[in-house]
């Protein structure tokens, strides 16, 4: 047990637990508090609370069960073990970091799943009529760490 702790392991796991607990929490809250009502704290925010039965952005959504659930239900587990496995063989701070926020927001967006059968997203980026889809800060945490991995590998 104790090497998996020492070095990027303990970066990796630290940042998946913190991105799990702040998803979970955060979530918790829209629950508690969006349910019935919706908060605009700056002109292009929203806040909002709506259940996604499909992955990012609403995807799969329309598949049958039978398909949509275990690719839902798998997908995150599979991330969770590469990027694991990848941030103990790059060993690099920065890279565990950014393995921690994909891990971290899949199995944030796994225990809705698993729990209620559904996603809760509750950020809504707009301009104007026109908005983004729906997120939570899993959802944020994977596409942040996906937005450092392109622009790492753009530098090269």
């Amino acid at each position: 047990m104790g090497k998996i702790l020492r070095g990027s392991s303990l970066i990796y796991l630290t940042t998946l637990t913190a991105v799990l607990f702040l998803d979970l929490f955060t979530k918790e809250l829209a629950q508690e508090l969006l349910s019935e009502r919706s908060y605009d704290p700056l002109p292009f925010l929203k806040l909002f609370l709506i259940y996604n039965r499909g992955a990012a952005f609403g995807m799969f959504s329309e598949l049958p069960d039978w398909f949509r659930l275990p690719l839902l239900i798998l997908t995150p587990v599979i991330a969770f073990v590469i990027t694991y496995l990848y941030s103990k063989k790059d060993g690099k701070p920065c890279f565990a970091i950014t393995m921690g926020l994909i891990g971290g927001g899949a199995l944030g967006n796994l225990y809705d799943r698993l729990f209620l059968g559904k996603v809760r997203d509750f950020i809504h980026l707009h301009i104007g009529e026109h908005y983004w889809p729906a997120f939570n800060v899993a959802d944020a945490s994977i596409t942040i760490a996906i937005a450092v991995l392109i622009f790492k590998y753009l530098r090269r």
